[in-house]
């Protein structure tokens, strides 16, 4: 089960196993995970490599450990809010499987400002493609997405349940997502929204405004998207703070 040739820690392929185990259904979010000694027995390893496969889960935000009773899998969170990765591709980094729900999928007029954006006449025909993105079949953001047909003739003959959007730029068409800008606000969540996340009620919500880019800085996709606002918070990283100008005078 574990390969002790791999240059991948052993730690590593055991917390991997874990985030297979979750995907398999072995393992629920909310249920506690076997102790440190149940998983040493389990990979034939020691407490201390099982204990650093632990907190390698916790690292990621993945587990949570509470005092005197064990470690449990936390529901699913993507821990960057940032606009700037695919959904897919974020989701299968963070061991969920990725899928969605399409609302709308229709070729429509360009706006004024969707055809600025793009680069192209107003009322030229774009995409308008808009999901209930999915982690592990649990709604987790809507987005509202215009795409460039000028740059993917033919998209709109394509079925977004179970494929990326930016697979499907590059694999079949040839155009990189290579760039992104966003701009990220706190509202509520409106009635439908909050129907589609499956919110008991409206609650707070994070959108991110993104705009998309190839190489060459052609707008590819303009898209919103309303991330719930308690399974993405927004990761910024660690970063030095810089001296005051008082400091240093």
């Amino acid at each position: 089960m574990i390969n002790r040739q791999s240059f991948t820690p052993i730690y590593i392929q055991i917390a991997q196993k874990i985030t297979q185990g979750i995907q398999d259904g072995e393992f629920a979010y909310g249920g506690q995970l076997p102790s440190e000694r149940e998983l040493a027995e389990r990979y034939n390893t020691t407490r201390v490599t099982a204990r650093q496969a632990v907190d390698e889960l916790v690292k990621r935000s993945m587990a949570y450990r509470v005092q005197g009773k064990g470690t449990f899998l936390a529901r699913p969170k993507i821990r960057e809010a940032s606009g700037f990765l695919s959904f897919s591709e974020e989701l299968r980094q963070r061991g969920f499987k990725p899928s969605s729900r399409t609302l709308l999928q229709e070729v429509n007029p360009a706006s004024k400002s969707i055809a600025e954006k793009f680069q192209v006449d107003e009322g030229a025909d774009v995409l308008q493609l808009n999901r209930v993105r999915l982690a592990d079949e649990q709604p987790v953001a809507v987005e509202y997405s215009y795409i460039n047909l000028r740059l993917f003739p033919g998209i709109q003959q394509e079925t977004f349940e179970s494929q990326s959007l930016f697979d499907v730029m590059r694999h079949r068409f040839g155009v990189y997502p290579t760039w992104a800008e966003a701009e990220i606000e706190a509202r509520l969540a409106d009635n439908q929204e909050a129907e589609w996340l499956a919110m008991s009620a409206p609650q707070a919500v994070l959108v991110a405004h993104r705009l998309t880019y190839t190489e060459a800085f052609e707008v590819i996709e303009i898209v919103d998207s309303v991330y719930s606002g308690d399974r993405f918070p927004i990761y910024i990283g660690r970063q030095r703070i810089p001296a005051s100008l008082e400091e240093k005078m």
